[in-house]
């Protein structure tokens, strides 16, 4: 099944319409023409082109779309996880954007005091540098952190 809205029965493909006015039922021949499915990420249901002079179409949404916006979280580089360990190089990575206790807390799933401890650490080794803003505190990389983040030909592997 390709969409709710679409039903093949009998050599007939059937479009259900929901439109706040009536239309009347259009009868449209294939003739022997390709009938092209493509799917979208912006369609909400089902959109139809069809013309007895262009192949048909029939656009429905996409199936999935759930995390095609989300970008994959970057990964530390190998030489700097086996520096800090896995969790502080992580941490150290995803401060490329400065962020607060509890907003990293919540992207690495675990408690804010876990993630304090971390930055405590990478801050007393000058990895980090943080600011006030108001009540929040946000931290990001300072420049040395910066340069361990960047990825070196040693990190490449080894053939």
């Amino acid at each position: 099944m390709v969409h709710g809205r679409l039903a093949w029965s009998q050599e007939m493909l059937t479009i259900e319409r929901h439109s706040p006015r009536p239309s009347s039922p259009t009868e449209i021949p294939v003739d022997g023409r390709r009938l092209l499915l493509p799917p979208s990420c912006f369609a909400d249901g089902v959109s139809t082109m069809l013309s007895s002079q262009a192949l048909p179409h029939i656009v429905y949404g996409a199936r999935g779309l759930a995390t095609l916006a989300e970008r994959p979280e970057p990964s530390a580089p190998q030489a700097l996880e086996r520096l800090l360990g896995f969790p502080r190089g992580r941490l150290l990575t995803l401060l490329a954007e400065p962020a607060s206790t509890t907003e990293l807390a919540h992207r690495h799933g675990v408690t804010p005091a876990a993630i304090s401890q971390h930055l405590s650490v990478l801050r007393a080794a000058h990895l980090l540098e943080r600011t006030r803003h108001g009540r929040h505190v946000r931290y990001r990389r300072s420049a040395l952190g910066a340069a361990l983040c960047t990825p070196h030909s040693a990190d490449a592997p080894e053939s």
